[in-house]
Parts: C-alpha cells; structure tokens; sequence
C-alpha cells in the first residue's frame, strides 16, 4: 500500500480535530526531545508506545508534550494527574471526536457518535443487564461454555492461548449478550464476519477510519451482514414476544427518557459495542493470566488451595463460588493492572485547562496510560513485581488512590463491563484451574506485549503446555 495517502490522512485527522492551539501566554508542559518531522514521535509510538510515555515520565514526571502527526499531545500519568484527568467534566474534555475511528464498528447515533446526554442514556442501559438474576443467567454460562469447550481437550498437549482466549470469548460474549438460542446455533459464518469488523479496527482506523484499505473494506461489508443477523434476532423476539435472561432482552425492555423505544439498528449498535469491548479484552487478559500462573507455580498452589476451600467435594458452581473466591479475583486484578488491554485513553481539551502549573489549551490532544500508570511505585508496591496479594486485606493497593488502578478507567467514564469481564474470567480460570496445570514453553523473557494493535495482548505465539489433573 502507498503510504503517502495514509500520512496525509493521518496529518489531515488530527489538524482537524481543531485549530491549531493558540500559545502565546500559555505555558505549556515540557516536550519530548526527538521525534521526525510531519510524524513527530508516531514511529516512536508504533515501535513501543510504553517505553516512549515512561522515557518522558522519566524526565519530566507527572505532565508532559509530544508530537503526533498534526499536533502536540498531553500526557499525564502519576495519581494527582490521572486523578485530574479522569475528573474533569464533560464540558471540559470530550472523548467523542477522538474514538470516532469506532462509528464504522458501532453505527451511527450509538455511543461516541451520539450527542453526550443520549451517550449517557446508552451507557445507563447497562446497569440493568448487571442486575442480580442475570449475573446469575451469565456465571452459568461463563461455567457451561468452559466445561464444553476445554471438555475437548486432550490429557495434555500445546496450546496457543491467545486463540484459545479469543475463541473461548466469543462463544461466552454471545451467549450472554444474544442469548443461549443464538448460541447453540452460532454458526461460522458469525464467527468470520465478527472477525472481520474486530480487524478492521486497527492502527490505521486511528488516524483514517474510513481510508479503502482491504481490512476497512472487509469490515465495511461484515458490519452490514451481522447488521442484518442481528436486526433479525431483534425483529423475530418482538415478533414472538420471547424473554430471555441476556443482554439483549435488556435493550427490547429499555425506553429512552423520552420514552422512545430502541431501534433494531440501535439495539445492534449498542450489543455489537459491549461484545467489542469485553470480547478481545477478556480474551487477551484470558492468556496473560494463564501465563502468570505458569510463571508462578507458588500463586499457582495458593489458587487451587482456594478453589478447594471454597468448593470442597462439590463439582457444581455458582455465582455465590466465584464470588467468594477473592485470591483468584485478585489475581486477574493483578494481570490487568501489569498487563492492561487499553495502553492509552484519550481525550480533548474542550476549553483552557491547568493542571501543576501549565496550561492545557483548547483542543489540545490529552492522554493517560494504564499501562504507566499502573507501574508506578508511590501507587503500587515494587510494581514490576507480580504480586496479587497487594489487593488482599491490610495492603489494598489500589484502594490508595481511586485513580491508581485504571485498566477499565476511571472516574464517571469508568467502563461498566469490568463486572461482567471479571465475573467471566473467574469462572473460566476457576474451571482451568480445577482441571489442568500449566507451564511455559517457551523461555520466560518471549512472552511480552504484542503493541501492533489496539487491543495489547501477548506477542504471538503465545504457548502454553497443559497436563490435565487427576
């Protein structure tokens, strides 16, 4: 592919957001050293984007600039700067003109790409899909989906677990959003057009989301086609007047404020959004944490301890078990808070802003990063250490700071589907954990961040070799 097109989309994207900030007067935070003209500190970005926040972290703390094609972007990381970011209100940061690379994925009129009070209406719906009864509808199924599918597997054997997490996710992800009928007949052809729309959110989407690139093209065409299966799931439930305990049964039951009920289009916008967002993020965290017990048989140990405690002779499990089970808990806590999926969140400045004596102009690109975030020793304790006990009782790390621990963000934009990704992830290990040991195989040191897509996962291929338990 010609790159000049996609440079100029780039440049073209980000000067678009807004005019160029007016600085005189303004003192604005110290910039990066380095970086190439038109691109600024991108290639930077695209080789470690990690490394690059922590090298401007390290010389100048809590605020910082750099170049990114079009403009300067702020970043702030450390507690008092991620608590500022994530408190300033929506009339003074906007998220909406910076995620707009996900409306081709979503629709129109469906989160970022609706005005903030009906993105607000959207995001509300999602307390009902987390009430008692449905919490309980998803463990069982979380359960059932695991007992199958590693059922399958062998007495021992290799597996890759980045495919086992995303494929194990997406029969779990459409079971509780689209129901168990949906489910059972999940066919391949929804498995390959979800594909699809998942690859087609990429690098490039960041800076050019409708560029005719081949993964934009396939992803334009698998979105009208689950547009289609999914309307059609929608029109034959009212049709039927079928009730059924999953998310969708939650958008057919929700009225807007006005009274207005969803559309079929944005009842699929709105399904489509949370299987994005807990789909490839809980498949991802699936393998890390299946790599961190590999990597540390005493944690390993401690877990099935408590999976014996907790479910003694019974093989049956419920919501109550995973509930109770606080070390596993701890544990996933702790693979997302070294090995965050979302790297970076960002933001616009809305308005004039201040924070540790520098100005934040208007229009200013504003970043923070879990990922920096979360290593960062006056929040956590020796925190290259994987360590799941510094959430437990007397210790509680990220109690510290309400915005040290910001893997699902922080704030009133704080993702509400980390119930829903945690209860899931519990229940999976829980099962993994009952039934099989792990060990690496490959050396300790080859298993790092993969950052070549949004989503930051394990570098492939990401090995693991099971046993199973007698």
């Amino acid at each position: 592919m010609e790159l000049t097109p996609v440079i100029k989309a780039a440049t073209d994207l980000w000067s678009s957001l807004s005019a160029t900030p007016k600085h005189a007067g303004h003192r604005l935070p110290p910039m990066l050293p380095g970086g190439v003209p038109v691109l600024g500190h991108a290639l930077e970005m695209r080789k470690d984007p990690i490394a690059l926040i922590q090298r401007g972290r390290d010389m100048f703390g809590d605020i910082f600039s750099m170049r990114l094609p079009g403009r300067p972007t702020v970043v702030m990381t450390g507690h008092r700067a991620q608590e500022k970011y994530f408190r300033w209100r929506d009339k003074d940061v906007d998220q909406r003109e910076v995620y707009r690379f996900t409306v081709p994925v979503f629709g129109k009129g469906i989160a970022y790409d609706a005005e903030p009070e009906i993105m607000r209406e959207q995001l509300g719906f999602f307390h009902a899909a987390l009430r008692e009864s449905r919490l309980r509808t998803y463990a069982d199924g979380f359960i059932q989906e695991a007992e199958e599918y590693f059922g399958k597997w062998g007495d021992e054997g290799v597996v890759n677990m980045i495919e086992v997490g995303n494929e194990l996710t997406i029969y779990t992800s459409s079971r509780s959003l689209l129901g168990e009928g949906f489910r059972k007949h999940l066919s391949g052809e929804f498995a390959h057009l979800y594909h699809d729309l998942e690859a087609g959110m990429n690098t490039l989407s960041l800076f050019a989301p409708n560029f005719p690139s081949p993964s934009h093209i396939r992803r334009d065409q698998a979105r009208v086609k689950l547009g289609e299966m999914i309307g059609g799931i929608v029109e034959q439930r009212r049709r039927d007047g079928s009730d059924s305990e999953d998310f969708m049964q939650t958008l057919l039951e929700a009225t807007y404020k006005d009274g207005r009920e969803l559309t079929a289009a944005e009842i699929t916008g709105l399904l489509l959004t949370i299987m994005f967002a807990g789909h490839h993020t809980s498949g991802v965290t699936l393998a890390w944490t299946g790599v961190n017990i590999a990597k540390h048989p005493h944690i390993a140990a401690d877990l099935r301890a408590e999976q014996e405690r907790v479910l003694g002779d019974r093989k049956d499990v419920g919501l109550d078990d995973l509930r109770a089970m606080n070390v596993l808990e701890w544990t996933v806590k702790e693979v997302l808070r070294m090995y965050p999926p979302l790297i970076m969140l960002m933001r616009k400045a809305l308005r004039d802003l201040e924070f540790g004596g520098y100005d934040i102009p208007a229009g200013t690109m504003m970043m923070a990063s879990p990922s920096v975030g979360h290593r960062i020793p006056s929040i956590f304790a020796d925190p290259h250490r994987f360590d799941p006990y510094r959430f437990g009782p007397g210790r509680e790390e990220d109690k510290r700071s309400p915005y040290g621990h910001i893997a699902f963000g922080a704030g009133r934009h704080r993702c509400m589907g980390i119930i829903f990704a945690q209860l899931q992830l519990r229940a999976l290990w829980s099962h993994l954990l009952r039934n099989f040991d792990f060990e690496l195989v490959d050396p300790p040191a080859s298993y790092v961040v993969d950052y070549s897509n949004i989503i930051a996962g394990p570098q492939p291929p990401c090995r693991l070799r099971y046993r199973r338990r007698r």
